[in-house]
């Protein structure tokens, strides 16, 4: 079959409504024509990269309309959305799906072009050889800063080097929107440091394994995931797998509100967030009072006076995919947990809370956070009322008539 160059066909149509009329061109595509589809490869996670290719009220995205010679299915196109890291190298996991399917044989390899929106970016490779089902991957280098968007066109043509006639025809084949992870937003790999330290402390935390963990430990745990977060072992407490001493920074006659506000005076905090609206139920606090106990009321001693607990959070988190980090400490301090959220998916955002043993049953939902931290906040509390009723019982004062705060503060991390 000899080579020449075959257009695709198109065909006009004109409608009239009286002195009006309109017409409108469909591309009619062959079998000489590669007509690609490049969207992600879902079966794989890239590398220094958080991608969602999903759609909802959280998270709306751009669209293409791909034109009608494409398969119906595949002709309105969602932009995913992808984070990369700054300072390493990102691969993008990509596949190939046919985008046309006409009757009989037909060409079904080619060529996809990769061209950036802004200069500061390299794609490697600019283009590549494909088949309709591959899967292939892109790498991406660039000296943008945090925050900064751009998007990458997708082509795709017939390659002219096989015994099909060749075809001229370039379509629109995808798009991606990308944007460089901001300072307050983290990678997998950085949110898994944090979750690793609380699980390595987990088992000596409060269980007498002196002499690092003869105190209750919820300040050192929390400050040491923090430590990892940033992997800075200078300005934050830390201790090494040995369970050796990495500084001398200490926290005699302090809390965690003094160490949250020393994060930000660091320039580790974007914000800093106070929440004290809470309803105590005053007959459920003064049963902990007569029954000696507050483990019937521990979680419902309190509710939420408003919305704005989940009104800020809604603020921060958003639609900037990634996870989202907070140190935070509730009843003024009493104890000390981290909050990571993750936002990769944000049509099915979630949130856990830590301490020093772990997980906490404060976890679900990103809609449902405001609960998780009142329950923690419930049962501190609560506990905080039998110390004072034991307190009156000790020294003989009637301090147990009062109740302590309720307040909740939480800082968002961020890098410097």
């Amino acid at each position: 079959m000899s080579k020449k160059n075959k257009p695709s066909m198109i065909l006009k149509a004109t409608a009239s409504f009286g002195t009006s009329s309109a017409s409108a061109e469909l591309k009619v595509y062959d079998r000489y024509d590669f007509i690609p589809v490049v969207t992600i490869n879902e079966d794989e996670k890239g590398e220094n990269i958080i991608y969602s290719t999903e759609e909802c009220t959280e998270c709306n995205k751009d669209k293409l309309d791909l034109g009608e010679g494409f398969t119906e299915n595949l002709q309105d196109y969602l932009v995913p959305e992808i984070v990369i890291a700054k300072n390493s190298v990102s691969k993008i996991p990509l596949k190939i799906l046919q985008g046309h399917d006409p009757f009989g044989f037909q060409d079904n390899d080619g060529i996809v072009e990769f061209s950036s929106s802004n200069s500061k970016v390299t794609i490697m490779p600019k283009s590549k050889k494909v088949s309709y089902s591959d899967k292939i991957e892109i790498e991406i280098k660039h000296t943008l800063g945090r925050g900064e968007k751009f998007s990458i066109d997708i082509k795709g043509k017939d390659d002219d080097d096989d015994s099909f006639e060749s075809s001229d025809t370039i379509v629109t084949s995808g798009k991606l929107n990308v944007s460089v992870i901001q300072k307050d937003v983290f990678m997998e790999a950085e949110a898994q440091r944090v979750i690793d330290e609380i699980l390595f402390i987990a088992p000596f935390a409060d269980n007498e394994t002196a002499p690092e963990y003869d105190e209750n430990y919820c300040m050192q745990a929390a400050e040491r995931s923090v430590s990892e977060l940033f992997q800075n072992y200078i300005d934050f407490y830390s201790v090494d797998r040995s369970h050796k001493h990495r500084n001398k920074i200490g926290f005699s006659g302090k809390n965690a509100i003094d160490r949250g506000n020393k994060f930000n005076s660091l320039g580790y905090v974007k914000v800093k967030f106070e929440y004290d609206s809470y309803k105590i139920d005053h007959s459920k606090r003064k049963s902990i009072i007569d029954t000696k106990s507050y483990k019937k009321v521990r979680y419902d001693i309190l509710e939420l006076k408003n919305n704005n607990l989940q009104d800020f959070f809604n603020k921060q988190v958003s639609k900037n995919i990634g996870f989202h980090i907070f140190y935070f400490a509730i009843t003024s301090g009493f104890h000390t947990l981290m909050l990571i959220i993750n936002n990769t998916d944000p049509c099915n955002s979630t949130y856990t809370i830590y301490d020093q043993h772990g997980e906490t049953s404060s976890k679900g939902f990103f809609k449902d956070i405001s609960e998780g931290i009142k329950k923690q906040t419930c049962w501190t509390f609560a506990n905080t009322c039998l110390n004072r009723y034991n307190s009156h019982l000790k020294n003989n004062n009637k301090k147990h008539l009062q109740w302590d705060s309720t307040e909740t503060t939480l800082w968002k991390m961020q890098r410097k």
